[in-house]
């Protein structure tokens, strides 16, 4: 069947307020002051979905637009050639977020907005219908059982793969029924702290053991500065991102997201996909802002080969 797009990114969007340059972040009761500000369109679906299109993919986005920010999301994400035409449109203010990042790590302070719809917008009939024109689905959200119960098989008949990066939800990683709808994609994206939440484990290679006795061999742990890692056939496989000079690190994880997945779609091994994966979510860091850093497709080529590894 020809597909539409090449993958679908569905999960939450957000304007992103950004604060870097500055000494630490305020504790209560206190006030710091940051010399440099961005606003930006954000959160892990307009990061992976301007990542996968800035590697040459014919990408589409699945959200809720606030109605006071739509014309400039819309406008924004046009600009990198991700396509927004199925996205829902809601009367409720947008979701934002409150980011102060630093060369090392980042925190959040976050407002869920139109986001309260989303769920309802993705379980939906036309929009079931509008992701199954994809090939890979990309669920940057968290999916409650019973809403995977009802997508995911759907999405599969339809000959789409899928992937997901719940992001940072605490309640989400704690709920056993969870650990179903991670068995029910081909991919999983959690970070350190989130591995470890899941898990109950603290060394990496503990991790992905306990992964692979829960049926979850194929979740690829995002490690920070240390790169990532991953297991298969029996064997952990780990990479080290190439150095670059760091500005912010907002949206590096996302960018990773969009490496890997684009290398798993084009058959690389799995050394190769971490790699480029790695790779991906550097570069995204060597500017302030999720977006403006990322690297095109021959932009991450050249670190491949400067790497001498084709």
């Amino acid at each position: 069947m020809t597909k539409r797009w090449d993958i679908a990114i569905a999960g939450e969007v957000y304007v992103d307020h950004i604060f870097t340059d500055f000494d630490h972040v305020p504790l209560p009761g206190e006030e710091v002051f940051a010399d440099q500000y961005r606003r930006e369109a954000g959160g892990g679906t307009v990061n992976t979905a301007c990542a996968l299109a800035r590697l040459g993919h014919r990408t589409s986005l699945f959200g809720v637009f606030g109605r006071d920010e739509e014309a400039w999301l819309r406008s924004r994400l046009n600009s990198f050639g991700v396509h927004a035409d199925d996205a829902h449109s809601s009367e409720l203010p947008n979701a934002l977020t409150v980011s102060m990042s630093t060369r090392s790590d980042r925190s959040f302070l976050s407002y869920a907005g139109a986001n309260r719809v989303l769920e309802k917008y993705v379980a939906s009939p036309e929009t079931i219908a509008a992701l199954s024109k994809s090939q890979h689905i990309h669920f940057a959200m968290p999916l409650e059982f019973e809403l995977a119960k009802l997508l995911l098989p759907a999405l599969r008949s339809a000959g789409c793969t899928l992937s997901i990066d719940p992001g940072w939800r605490k309640d989400w990683f704690l709920n056993p029924d969870s650990l179903n709808v991670l068995r029910m994609v081909d991919l999983f994206f959690p970070n350190e702290g989130e591995a470890q939440l899941l898990t109950g484990r603290k060394d990496p290679d503990d991790v992905l053991r306990e992964f692979a006795t829960m049926g979850l061999e194929h979740t690829v742990v995002k490690l920070g500065p240390r790169g990532a890692i991953t297991w298969r056939h029996n064997r952990s496989y780990k990479m080290t991102p190439p150095d670059v000079h760091v500005v912010d690190t907002t949206g590096a994880g996302d960018a990773f997201d969009a490496g890997f997945i684009d290398a798993w779609l084009s058959g690389a091994d799995i050394e190769e996909q971490l790699r480029r994966a790695c790779i991906c979510g550097s570069l995204s860091t060597r500017a302030r802002g999720a977006l403006t850093a990322l690297p095109s497709r021959q932009e991450m080529l050249d670190v491949v080969q400067e790497n001498s590894i084709v």
